[in-house]
């Protein structure tokens, strides 16, 4: 409709500006096998490239077609056909056939009644038409039609304008842009006027009059005239106007009247970042989401792993949905999306946004809108550039040789095994380390009959975390072109991305690439049809070496973290010493992950009558993976001259190719209608969706050229395998809005979703939710504060979804395991048997999330200060657990049921101020805040146990809080008061280790029964372990700090800074020697770092001379006696004195921006031009140790985090 606010006061200007938060959803139904024959790999590559230049040339097509059209409004037509009709409805019905909007004051009168009967007419014609003789005048800027009086009228009093004076000013943007159609109103009247078309106003106030400049999407101002007549007022963006129409499932809504709970992330959040996945630019940015490190690191290629308010499941992961433009996606997708082409990001939280998404969101909803052009919009050419460099952080440095043996020594003779290092063999690595060059390699590796020197059979200096880890160069580029007409808009863009590893030698085999497509095109068929289509292709390689026994980069972890640094780098002879990696890791082979994904999306939407619409969108969406691991023997030479084959390499091939196919339809339809104050709106809809996978796998041996990746040539044994997997879902959903007033809103959602993955009867759940919300402000006893406290809303929401999605499928159809070979030797001989089914629980059903979610919102000074606080209540419930164990005699174990049950608490706070220093400097600052504790409340199990089982899976119990540390308390180290006059321990630990001595870790006897034990490791029978702390991350935070300042005619510079955190965590390291240094099992396996920790280790009057000449006792230590076996363990049981602060705050990302004036950049024919320095993961402070960093603390041996110094540009022509 026409934009115009008709209260006294004003003049309102709506932008329209949409995020879009599209609601779908999915379940699983039938299961289908379907016929599917493979390529060969060549067509298949084939295959997708055609369907890209098909893709591609269809796009640009439509795009020069496009422009082959005058936008001007002589070409744009309309039909009317009223009688006697207001001028607002016909405005609107222009409105809707141009997608022009029209803006205009309270002055220009549009209840006047018209008469017309065009048909397909030129617009200019139909203005003119409709406002020739009148007293207003029209002028088309863009996409708007400005409107106002032939004479600007003046509603003060003769008085005021007797004794007002003349005052005019310009209104732009923080880049100096002019606002068209911002209000200008003299406070307390209803004298006001409108920006024109390049942001001008002239109007006659008295003198000390305060005018209040506001538009809609920037933070209004007020400015009190004094002795000057002219302005220059700067209006700041509001990022989170009211106002802001926001799409949320199959719908849109005004931000103001949202009732769910949604973060939304815009693409000015998330420019200029150093990043190569778009899950990365979201930590800190939302306050429900938590990030983890990807099992082995952050190497080239992985992504964060992403939660939204935490663990929602006991025994596995529990990541969001995906949603794409308005399409169902997997995370996969999301990652493989070019950055530079997300528009928004919207996160959906509680039961009441995800909730017409079904069982496929149980676990909340990210929705993705990627970049389209605007219409009446000129083409727009963007290059967007960067190269960064890399480095690992918080790298521990390795002792010298020399210290490194003398602790291995001491933690030898402590147990009680033989020195590593005789006093001669030190005398020499210290003769090194003081005199460089003094040595040759054959001096430092002597030959030994068939084995090169390593170990302690070899005397160099190298720190192999330092040789091992290198900075690299990364560089990202990406090209787009968007604009339209006044019927058409579209947006096409490519990017590439090169993101090396950090492991030195492998270069050319542990790095990242991604190259991507995406075009999106939207245009009006008929004055009652659009049609929007959009197509996207990524492809993706990943490299990575293979190492020995194709264990891949934890080689690298397991040694350089470890490494005795008296290790050679090369041998004499030239070759790489077998025990370094370095030989494997060029040699060995690598694995190579190649993925093309092409995404194809149709979306109509109808004006069917006034106020009922329709949508229909579907996709076809083909992934394709081919994963190959070439492995290739690795040779060396002995002292003596023979070859030999380095251990755990060989020569084989294995791959495995993939296919997904993808379909989805969604569909529904709305009506809404208004009574007075009272606005109805109710919708319908259904979606229906299939996934289909297949895969081939083989494997071979000994290939007759090793470096050919070729089955053909293999002389060995080769085996063949394939997978197949198929899913479907279906789902009806509804949903009803009631609106009064803009004061009390409700909203009811229901879905009825199908998957195929249960047995008849229990396919199908409904799942309901119920909203509402009180818009406090727009009372009338809010009048009183309105200045102050500008808007209040109070929500809350109840809702129940199901989920499906991590269920395995199919449970309830007996199957048959076929195998090669019997646990059991027939005549000599290991037969192919078939397994029979086992028991099947036919009653498996969804399990089910409940969420209660409270929230308030609250404006302030002009809406400068925002501040958004919730409480949410989050229950699992028929969530899968074990069943009561049955009689052995059974034979087969029982099926798990629907049986367990949790509940999370937690609360999220928003802050943010947005202001001003001068007209020419602004600053802003945000802060986010979110908690979350879970709690079991419902398993089923004989005892309630603590800890892991076998297979390191936690054990459950009533009660038993997610994260709980259960450990023994430890205040000291044993002294000899300790031990009795027999060298018995008065505390007996014997249950722990049988050996103890003055130094080790002394035990706290709490149950008081004279002996440390565990008890039972139940809560019941704890023995003298309690509960001394929680891993799980609290009270998670995001700070924002931005800054800018636009030089007269000079650009403009901006500061940005970007703090995340977590303010609560314990950590215990377990068995790491990553952490502990020597003596954790493995005497191969030895961390000695130059630092405050590894060196304050215990030492007494027993401790061995030369150490102590050189290091001197140290009884007061922070680590206890070394050992360099798994004695060791003993001391590193789960206890309190070594329960470590997980709590941190990280500078994530710092940005420098300049902007170039345009005044100078237009000479060159662009529009826009900004160069910048970004860094990522600059500094972090911890309470952990220098070298363990808090993001990544699994022990310390993965790919380290790192840090980015990017520089790069913009420019648009």
């Amino acid at each position: 409709m026409p934009i115009s606010v008709p209260t006294p006061i004003g003049i309102e200007l709506t932008q329209l500006k949409i995020t879009v938060l599209t609601y779908y959803n999915y379940k699983d139904m039938n299961k289908k096998f379907l016929s599917w024959a493979f390529y060969t790999k060549t067509q298949r590559c084939k295959h997708f490239f055609r369907i890209m230049k098909i893709t591609t040339l269809f796009l640009f097509v439509l795009i020069f077609c496009l422009h082959a059209e005058n936008t001007n409004s002589q070409n744009v037509r309309v039909t009317l056909k009223q009688s006697n009709a207001e001028l607002e409805n016909v405005l609107s019905d222009i409105e809707k056939q141009t997608d022009y909007f029209f803006v205009y004051n309270k002055y220009v009168n549009v209840n006047r009644k018209v008469s017309l009967d065009l048909n397909k007419r030129p617009l200019e014609e139909v203005l003119e038409h409709l406002f020739k003789g009148t007293d207003v005048k029209y002028a088309v800027d863009g996409a708007y039609i400005i409107l106002s009086p032939q004479n600007t009228m003046n509603n003060s009093t003769s008085l005021i304008t007797q004794q007002g004076r003349k005052v005019s000013g310009m209104v732009k943007d923080m880049n100096g842009e002019p606002i068209i159609g911002a209000n200008i109103i003299e406070k307390g009247t209803t004298n006001g006027v409108i920006t024109d078309i390049s942001g001008a106003f002239n109007m006659n106030v008295p003198e000390g009059a305060v005018l209040q400049i506001s538009y809609i999407g920037y933070l209004s101002k007020e400015v009190k005239v004094g002795k000057d007549t002219s302005f220059e007022i700067v209006l700041l963006e509001d990022n989170q106007t009211l106002d802001e129409v926001v799409v949320v499932a199959y719908g849109t809504q005004k931000r103001s009247n949202l009732t769910g709970s949604v973060d939304v992330v815009r693409s000015k959040d998330l420019e200029n970042r150093p990043v190569t996945s778009a899950s990365s630019m979201l930590q800190g940015k939302a306050s429900s989401i938590t990030f983890s490190t990807p099992t082995g690191g952050n190497t080239p290629g992985k992504n964060p792993t992403i939660q939204i308010r935490g663990q929602a499941a006991l025994n596995e992961s529990t990541p969001p949905l995906v949603v794409i433009d308005g399409i169902p996606s997997e995370m996969a997708d999301f990652n493989a999306l070019n950055p530079n082409d997300v528009e928004s990001i919207s996160v959906l939280k509680d039961a009441a946004a995800s909730a017409v998404y079904g069982a496929r969101a149980p676990y909340g909803v990210l929705m993705i809108t990627t970049k389209m052009g605007r219409r009446n919009e000129k083409p727009t050419i963007t290059y967007s550039g960067n190269y960064g460099v890399v480095t690992p952080v918080n790298m521990p440095r390795m002792v010298d040789s020399y210290t490194f043996g003398l602790m291995k020594n001491q933690s030898k003779i402590n147990a009680k095994m033989p020195r590593a290092f005789t006093d001669d063999q030190l005398d020499f690595i210290l003769d090194n380390i003081q005199n460089p060059g003094k040595y040759t390699l054959s001096d430092l590796v002597p030959g030994d009959g068939n084995d090169w020197g390593w170990g302690n059979k070899s005397y160099c200096n190298n720190d192999f975390i330092d040789i091992w880890l290198r900075s690299s160069f990364r560089h990202q580029h990406d090209l787009s072109v968007r604009g339209g007409n006044d019927k058409t808009s579209y947006f096409v863009s490519t990017g590439y991305v090169y993101q090396p590893g950090i492991l030195n030698y492998v270069e050319d085999i542990d790095n990242y690439s991604r190259f991507n497509i995406n075009g999106g095109l939207e245009t009006d068929i008929t004055s009652w049809l659009k049609l929007t289509y959009r197509s996207r292709y990524s492809y993706e390689t990943t490299k990575e070496p293979a190492f020995e026994y194709n264990q891949g980069r934890q080689r690298v972890y397991d040694f350089a973290f470890g490494a005795w640094p008296v290790t050679p780098i090369v041998n004499p002879d030239g070759y790489y010493n077998e025990g370094n990696r370095i030989g494997t890791g060029v040699g060995a082979g690598h694995r190579t992950d190649m993925q093309h994904r092409l995404d194809n999306i149709l979306a109509l939407d109808f004006n069917i009558a006034k106020g009922w619409t329709a949508h229909v969108d579907g996709t076809w969406r083909m992934n394709f993976q081919d994963y190959q691991t070439l492995r290739k023997p690795v040779y060396g030479l002995r002292p003596s001259g023979d070859q030999f084959t380095f251990g755990g390499t060989e020569s084989s091939l294995a791959k495995q190719t993939g296919m997904t196919k993808y379909w989805t339809i969604q569909g529904y339809t709305a009506y809404e209608h208004q009574i007075k104050k009272h606005n109805f709106r109710i919708q319908l809809g259904a979606q229906a969706e299939e996934n289909t996978y297949r895969e081939l796998s083989g494997t071979a041996k000994d290939l007759f050229v090793p470096d050919m990746d070729a089955v053909s040539i293999a002389q060995g044994i080769r085996t063949f395998d394939d997978k197949i997997n198929d899913w479907a879902t279906a789902g009806f959903f509804g949903r009803i809005n009631y609106n009064f007033d803009e004061r009390y809103f409700v909203e009811l959602n229901g879905r009825y979703d199908g998957s195929g993955r249960y047995s008849k009867g229990s396919q199908w759940g409904f799942f309901p939710s119920a909203f509402a919300a009180w818009n406090m402000s727009n009372e009338s006893f809010w009048d009183g504060i309105k200045d102050v406290v500008n808007f209040s809303k109070l929500k809350a929401s109840y809702g129940t979804l199901g989920n499906q999605g991590n269920s395995a499928g199919y449970l309830h159809i007996p199957t048959m395991e076929v195998k090669s070979e019997s646990d059991w030797i027939f005549n000599g001989s290991r037969l192919p048997y078939v397994k029979t089914p086992g028991i099947l629980n036919m009653s498996r059903t969804w399990e089910k999330i409940t969420t209660l979610d409270v929230g308030l919102e609250m404006r302030f000074l002009n809406n400068q200060l925002s501040a958004e606080i919730g409480y949410f209540n989050r229950r699992s419930w028929d969530i899968i657990g074990p069943p009561t164990p049955k009689a052995a005699v059974l034979g087969t174990t029982a099926p798990q049921v629907n049986n367990a049950e949790f509940v999370t608490n937690g609360f999220e706070m928003q802050l943010s101020w947005r202001d001003q220093f001068s007209k020419h400097w602004d600053y802003s600052a945000s802060f986010n805040l979110a908690d979350g504790r879970s709690k079991v409340t419902k398993y089923n199990t004989s005892s309630n146990s603590f800890g892991q089982t076998s297979d390191g899976k936690e054990k459950w119990y009533v009660g038993k809080v997610f994260g709980e540390v259960w450990g023994y308390k430890v205040d000291r180290f044993l002294t000899k008061d300790d031990f009795d006059e027999n060298g018995k321990l008065l505390v007996d630990q014997s249950k722990i280790h049988a050996n103890w001595y003055p130094g080790d870790v002394k035990y706290e006897d709490l149950d008081g029964d004279g002996e440390i034990t565990p008890g039972n490791s139940t809560v019941e029978e704890p023995g003298d372990k309690r509960i001394i702390g929680n891993t799980t991350p609290r009270f998670r935070y995001g700070i924002n700090l931005s800054t800018g300042y636009e030089f007269e005619k000079a650009g403009r510079l901006d500061l940005s800074l970007f703090f995340e955190g977590v303010a609560k965590r314990d950590l215990f390291m377990d068995n790491s020697f990553f952490f502990w240094g020597t003596g954790v099992s493995n005497s191969f396996a030895s961390s000695v770092y130059d630092n405050k920790w590894h060196m304050d280790f215990y030492r007494d009057e027993t401790t061995e001379a030369r150490l102590l000449e050189y290091m001197g006792e140290n009884i007061n230590s922070y680590f206890p006696r070394p050992y360099d076996n798994a004695e060791g363990n003993k001391n590193f049981q789960t206890n309190t004195k070594y329960l470590l602060s997980g709590a941190y705050i990280r500078l994530k990302n710092l940005q420098l921006t300049y902007t170039l004036p345009k005044h100078l950049i237009s000479k060159a024919g662009m529009s826009n031009c900004r160069v910048y320095f970004s860094g990522e993961n600059l500094f972090v402070l911890s309470g952990l140790p220098s070298y363990i960093d808090p993001e990544a603390v699994g022990g310390g041996r993965m790919y380290p985090q790192q840090a980015v110094y990017s520089f790069g540009v913009n420019v648009s022509f």
